[in-house]
């Protein structure tokens, strides 16, 4: 059965949204887990997931938008209350762990400084790179962020 992995924007007052992927614990709407780099340019950024996280808890505004469907068994679920960690646990996350986050700017008030946002650009980029075989996800993947599609 397929998962749908979703792209998840939050508000972030002045400064550039912030961006996770959103992966629903199966059968659930609002529970799940937050793949995402967390920091800001002057000291960097590093990789948080975010387990059973509720969308419902969150105090800023948010949109999910659909990305792409996934295999089940690229995806795991980890029962249990909140918690975060740096630990790959399936596919996805195994992904995301050879993504690097952006470290320090040079001049982090630059609208230009490298952020979250790259992050989740580079790490599409690593899924579309490693999924050759799955022609159609790799198109949602391209089509979503409008990349160069590596047909």
């Amino acid at each position: 059965m397929a998962r749908t992995i979703y792209l998840a924007v939050f508000a972030n007052g002045s400064k550039p949204a912030h961006w996770a992927i959103w992966i629903p614990t199966s059968g659930g709407e609002f529970v799940g887990k937050l793949l995402h780099v967390t920091g800001n340019p002057a000291t960097g950024f590093f990789l948080e997931f975010k387990r059973n996280y509720d969308l419902r808890t969150t105090t800023r505004g948010y949109q999910i938008v659909t990305l792409a469907q996934a295999r089940d068994q690229d995806v795991t679920d980890t029962p249990g209350a909140l918690s975060k960690d740096t630990t790959a646990r399936d596919r996805f996350e195994s992904t995301a762990t050879v993504v690097r986050p952006p470290g320090r700017s040079a001049n982090s008030f630059n609208p230009a400084a490298l952020n979250c946002q790259n992050w989740i650009l580079d790490f599409v980029e690593k899924l579309i790179a490693r999924d050759v075989n799955n022609q159609s996800r790799r198109r949602s993947y391209s089509n979503q962020f409008n990349l160069r599609c590596l047909d």
